[in-house]
């Protein structure tokens, strides 16, 4: 089983965590009080350890046995990230309720602060979005 789920994070990663182009973007701005968020920038949020210690946590802290039903399960988990590193706002939809659930249970669970997105050479929020498919 965790085979299977080590397989079908790998394989969504794969095709997730592109960053849009400067080329083929608009700068686009979200003013939050004070503050911008922001979804082009010049280098983009990263996990701690990188892309492989992000899906090391996912695939050992995700509960299989939580996910009602069998087939192929798709979900996509979106939060922001402050420029100090920390998170909020997760919010995860797709076609198994369970999954949902429990996707968002694992990246709350994460208590590491992200390396920020930086614009201008400057820390600034900005959001971040996981896709995850499984097969059960």
């Amino acid at each position: 089983m965790r085979k299977i789920l080590l397989f079908g994070l790998l394989l969504g990663f794969q095709f997730a965590f592109s960053q849009t182009s400067k080329e083929n973007s608009k700068d686009q701005k979200v003013p939050a009080t004070d503050i911008q968020t922001f979804i082009e920038t010049d280098i983009a949020a990263s996990f701690p350890g990188g892309m492989e210690a992000l899906r090391r946590h996912i695939s050992s802290e995700f509960d299989t046995s939580k996910i009602n039903g069998s087939g192929v399960f798709k979900s996509v988990t979106k939060f922001l990230i402050h420029a100090d590193g920390s998170t909020e706002s997760i919010s995860t939809t797709g076609n198994n309720a369970a999954m949902n659930k429990e996707m968002t249970r694992v990246i709350k669970a994460i208590k590491t602060k992200w390396k920020p997105a930086t614009r201008d050479g400057q820390p600034v929020e900005t959001w971040y979005t996981i896709p995850m498919t499984i097969n059960i």
